[in-house]
């Protein structure tokens, strides 16, 4: 185990280093966290960054290794990085994240342009590392940035993720993620909220708190989670409160009670099913079944009308028969999830499903999550359906290029035709409603809403596509609120 120097006396002399930096960043929300604290780390030490990887001196790629597919996506993108290196004398390139904490020996024989390989528990140690004699720097696997930890937002101003815990303490037998990041691990509730008032001075109105399972927040204490949700609603300027990733056994009714007040709390759960065959649920360890699935769906229905569930499903699973496949597509035609991701099933090194018996052709496990993709997009096509002529809250994200505005399905609209005409004669911006997560739920485009990032606006539905949605502002100039609440 190579331990980086983390005194400000062992920082290299920046004479000998990189003076500007680029940064590919691969992979889940918590990753981003990384890579915006890893970016900050360069700058706070001098060095800007480029427009173009072409233009950087330092090439950083933020690597993933969740399935087959990512590992490809991280090897892919550092080959075309490591062109670039090649044109560039003097450049170095860096392999940081899961990839390099998995796998640091084939990374470094399937990329010999690599400078420094840099495990999960190195993210703000980059040039210190740099200015070493190793190439390999793997340490603890788990990374938690302290309140006063330098970060930068790297994507919108409008939100910030707030990454609650790292590590996963689950043992599902298709998943990776404990064997590359270790147990779980909880940050200290005060920390947090610290971090999430410095996030809110950087222009963040909404807070999205990730994990690998955001449900073992401060286990065993069962409450933990709910007093964070306290201390952060209590935040000035903060106005949508996101979870993600919620294991389907630890969502109580407390918590679903909490979404329906109306609050800063969003009613949005973000629960992982995988699957709803109790034979391959127990097959997988997912330590749950059918029955506590639906129960949880059909309580958060109860009692938080207005909910917005997503999920996640895996296809292909060993030993999953055909009659498993006919129930996983009836459970998602009835529960009509709005938003929903399919994976193949991706036979992991070193997991126990890779070996186990009745594995399914790949061709018959891409075949079966396309077709529940074809169901999906059907389901999101409805549910957007429903909400044209219907008024909303908008977080603005910033501005958009006309030209990126989706062709819009207007059929059931209940406005006026000259009020939604969906041809844009002025500024166009983007943003997302409360039943949009970033980056994996869709976008709303707005027209005539004159807002900068960060604000909220209010807007009415005009149009709709599978996954987007256009709209009108309806107010004019953008306004600050309360988060409200739309469908």
């Amino acid at each position: 185990m190579i331990r980086a120097p983390r005194s400000k006396s062992q920082i290299p002399d920046m004479t000998r280093l990189p003076r500007s930096f680029y940064f590919v960043s691969l992979g889940c929300p918590k990753n981003r966290v990384d890579t915006e604290v890893a970016a900050a780390s360069l700058l706070a030490a001098g060095l800007v960054p480029a427009a173009a990887a072409e233009k950087a001196d330092l090439l950083v790629v933020n690597t993933c290794s969740f399935v087959l597919d990512a590992r490809q996506e991280s090897i892919e993108t550092l080959g075309e990085l490591a062109a670039i290196k090649r044109s560039r004398p003097g450049a170095r390139l860096v392999a940081m994240g899961c990839l390099a904490q998995q796998d640091p020996a084939w990374l470094s024989k399937a990329v010999p342009e690599l400078d420094l390989i840099a495990g999960t528990g190195c993210v703000d140690r980059i040039l210190p590392l740099l200015a070493g004699t190793t190439r390999i720097a793997i340490d603890v696997p788990t990374f938690l940035p302290d309140y006063d930890t330098p970060r930068v937002l790297s994507q919108s101003r409008a939100f910030a993720y707030l990454k609650i815990g790292d590590g996963c303490s689950r043992k599902c037998a298709f998943c990776t993620i404990p064997s590359i990041k270790g147990p779980f691990v909880s940050r200290p509730i005060s920390r947090l909220v610290d971090e999430a008032r410095q996030l809110c001075a950087m222009g963040a109105k909404e807070l999205v708190l990730v994990a690998q399972d955001t449900t073992q927040f401060g286990r065993p204490d069962k409450h933990a989670l709910l007093r964070l949700i306290d201390e952060l609603e209590r935040i000035p300027g903060i106005e949508w409160i996101r979870l993600m990733y919620l294991y389907p056994d630890a969502v109580g009714k407390s918590l679903l009670r909490r979404m329906a007040e109306r609050g800063k709390l969003l009613p949005y759960l973000d629960m992982p099913v995988q699957h709803i065959s109790d034979g391959l649920l127990r097959t997988m360890r997912r330590q749950t079944t059918a029955r506590k699935i639906r129960s949880v769906i059909d309580s958060a229905r109860d009692i938080c009308p207005e909910i917005t569930l997503r999920t996640t499903v895996i296809t292909g699973l060993p030993g999953e028969s055909r009659d498993d496949f006919a129930d996983l597509l009836e459970f998602v035609e009835t529960t009509k999830f709005a938003h929903l991701g399919a994976f193949a099933f991706s036979p992991e090194p070193g997991t126990p499903a890779a070996s186990m018996p009745g594995q399914v052709a790949v061709e018959e496990r891409n075949r079966r999550r396309a077709a529940v993709m074809r169901v999906q997009r059907y389901i999101a096509r409805s549910y957007n359906r429903g909400l044209v002529g219907q008024a909303v809250r908008v977080l603005i994200e910033g501005d958009a290029d006309p030209q990126q505005v989706p062709v819009c399905d207007v059929r059931g609209t209940r406005t006026p035709a000259g009020e939604t005409g969906l041809v844009p004669d002025g500024p166009v911006s983007v943003g997302r409603i409360a039943s949009q997560a970033p980056e994996v739920d869709g976008s709303v485009f707005v027209f005539g809403a004159q807002a900068d990032g960060g604000q909220i606006v209010d807007a009415r539905i005009a149009g709709y596509a599978p996954y987007d949605l256009v709209a009108v502002a309806t107010a004019g100039k953008g306004a600050r609120g309360r988060a409200g609440r739309a469908p």
